[in-house]
């Protein structure tokens, strides 16, 4: 089994929120206490690896998590589970970005099976890496927690659900959130999806 969490939650999180990307933004003290709630709640579920994205948000709930399930489990770092790269949006208020890009904005909200953030990366392209790396997890045979970001569960779930990259808007990843996969048959149904014409990852994503 697999089991998916968002990270913790940062104060860019709370209103008015900024769009983080791959900027750096440490738990503030509810992202603490949910990743020390997530940890509780896994203690029974037999996890014998931990696997984060890069991102000091993601890491921090990891090592949090971790300190409940026991400090044996292997704790590796994986970047391509990592948010999007978002570019010349990042660090920025998404009232701001609204206000000054609408054109961008409508198309991120309206069709992000097409958009590419400006300065960043696709997040087609996001999706590719994402599975990749839940590949190589379920490939591995063990129940494994993979420490992640909202976007990158939207596009899993995505993915699962057979439904285009136009439905991200509509799909709810609370942080802290538990997302739990059967690893059987995954990683035939990744391989399959990213042989498919157009799915092949670019050099530059």
């Amino acid at each position: 089994m697999l089991y998916f969490v968002r990270h913790g939650q940062t104060d860019w999180n709370r209103e008015p929120t900024r769009c983080q990307g791959w900027v750096d933004v440490p738990l503030n003290e509810t992202g603490r206490r949910q990743a020390r709630q997530e940890g509780l709640r896994l203690r029974s579920a037999g996890i014998g690896r931990i696997v984060s994205s890069h991102l000091l948000r993601a890491v921090q709930t990891a090592e949090i998590i971790r300190e409940q399930l026991g400090r044996d489990v292997p704790l590796d770092l994986d970047e391509r589970l990592a948010e999007s790269r978002r570019g010349a949006w990042e660090a920025r208020l998404f009232s701001e970005i609204m206000a000054e890009d609408p054109k961008a904005w409508q198309h991120y909200r309206e069709h992000p099976e097409t958009f590419c953030f400006p300065e960043g990366e696709s997040l087609a392209g996001q999706q590719r890496r994402v599975l990749a790396a839940v590949r190589d997890a379920a490939e591995r045979r063990c129940d494994t927690l993979l420490v992640t970001h909202g976007g990158s569960v939207r596009l899993l779930r995505a993915f699962l659900q057979e439904t285009s990259i136009g439905a991200f808007h509509v799909m709810s990843v609370p942080n802290g959130q538990i997302l739990e996969v059967p690893g059987e048959g995954l990683v035939e149904r990744i391989d399959a999806f990213l042989a498919e014409p157009g799915q092949r990852m670019s050099p530059h994503e």
